[in-house]
């Protein structure tokens, strides 16, 4: 509003000192009283800076405005140029100003959604993980920290822990695979490994795909590792 008030203040000066000059010199050479009458009409329209004003944004709007723009352009022939100049700036400034009050509603819309959706992320994280950590001090019986295959094994034969275990999309014939998963081979399972493999197969069934094979390239791993640590022993 204030850009589109400043560009027709700035026409109505030059309005003022073009436009309504020429009209005024034509009002005081004209002696036939319907010319006078018309420029009086016009003048009264385009004679002072707050009519003049009103005048341009009459024309903005297209508010019945064809009938004295003719008639000034009958007394100054480039009146026209003067009201279409105004025209095309006003609404390339207008429409650029609709323009960036959409982006900015469409930027500020993402940018909620945006932050709705991290937020809800963070929200669902929190909540595995506090899920998780509760399973974890249901498994572990003796308080230990750590799980052993026993308490493990007890767990899928236990109907409450069985329905925990089924929310995850475990079995019970994924029990000695899962722990083999979750072990890093001490035989017991600590509550980060716990955490960290649980957490990270939760979700679509292609993400406990994608842990069990990564578990049992890191197993590879280690095997060929150590296999080549004893060949070099040996050569030694």
């Amino acid at each position: 509003c204030i850009v589109i008030f400043l560009v027709t203040y700035v026409f109505a000066i030059v309005g003022l000192a073009t436009l309504c000059v020429e009209l005024q010199a034509q009002r005081a050479t004209h002696h036939d009283a319907s010319e006078v009458a018309v420029l009086d009409e016009l003048l009264n329209l385009m004679g002072g800076l707050d009519r003049l004003m009103a005048t341009l944004v009459q024309v903005l709007l297209g508010d019945s405005f064809h009938s004295f723009t003719r008639e000034a352009q009958r007394f100054v022939w480039w009146a026209w140029l003067y009201f279409y100049a105004y025209i095309s700036i006003a609404v390339v400034v207008l429409m650029n100003l609709v323009t960036a009050i959409i982006v900015e509603n469409a930027m500020e819309t993402s940018k909620a959604d945006h932050d709705h959706v991290a937020t809800e992320k963070e929200a669902k994280r929190k909540r595995e993980i506090g899920m998780l950590r509760k399973l974890f001090a249901s498994l572990d019986t003796d308080g230990g920290g750590t799980l052993s295959w026993a308490e493990f094994k007890d767990s899928f034969d236990d109907p409450d822990m069985k329905r925990h275990w089924m929310v995850l999309d475990f079995q019970e014939q994924d029990c000695e695979e899962l722990f083999r998963l979750l072990d890093d081979g001490d035989g017991e399972i600590t509550t980060e490994e716990f955490m960290e493999a649980l957490f990270r197969m939760s979700g679509a069934a292609q993400s406990k795909d994608v842990f069990k094979l990564q578990k049992a390239l890191e197993k590879v791993q280690a095997s060929l590792d150590a296999m080549v640590a004893r060949q070099h022993m040996q050569q030694q």
